[in-house]
């Protein structure tokens, strides 16, 4: 209703609409064209802050690796 009957919001929603979809594109596209190792340093540097709140399992699976995985990571960065 809100998006019909007023304007500001409609331009804000759509803002967001389209902010949201170049975020999924941009993540779908590095699932296929990055490695584990980037797209774990990607996220260390714009969303560190996940790391305090989030379990690792759930790091894991959004970067689309498994827990393994991660800890193998997370071992060679700290070394670098």
């Amino acid at each position: 209703m809100l998006f019909h009957s007023v304007p500001e919001f409609r331009e804000f929603a759509r803002a967001m609409l389209v902010k949201e979809f170049v975020a999924y594109k941009q993540r779908t596209l590095s699932m296929i064209n990055k490695s584990a190792e980037e797209r774990y340093a990607n996220l260390v540097a714009t969303n560190n802050e996940v790391f305090r709140h989030a379990q690792l399992k759930h790091i894991a699976s959004y970067l689309g690796i498994t827990d393994t995985s991660l800890s193998r990571i997370r071992k060679e960065f700290v070394k670098k």
